[in-house]
């Protein structure tokens, strides 16, 4: 029997909804892992540990909830240059959450 080797994770992980990707926080790193090798496919360094993490619907971008700092940062599979950050400051952040659409918009997520 063979097994692949361990890979770290300490915080939230989910799948995205096309069950393509494999999304793993380990603190403020966020690795977006191929669900059929397990190789990492997008590597994002968030400013704070990881608390949520949320894709949208078509699976190209997903959202990291950063609630000690009161923060979202966003990142898009397709287009890694493209990011988001969303600072709620003292106000904080209960949720966050992608507009039907799958499409950021700083109102709705």
């Amino acid at each position: 029997m063979e097994f692949t080797e361990a890979y770290k994770a300490k915080g939230p992980c989910c799948f995205s909804p096309n069950s393509r990707y494999l999304a793993v926080s380990v603190d403020y790193r966020l690795v977006i892992r191929d669900v059929l090798t397990l190789k990492v496919v997008q590597l994002f360094s968030c400013l704070d540990k990881i608390s949520y993490i949320e894709w949208a619907l078509d699976s190209e971008y997903i959202l990291c909830g950063l609630y000690k700092r009161p923060m979202i940062q966003a990142w898009s599979l397709t287009q890694p240059e493209w990011t988001c950050k969303i600072d709620e400051g003292s106000a904080g952040i209960a949720y966050a959450r992608w507009s039907p659409d799958s499409r950021p918009h700083s109102n709705n997520i």
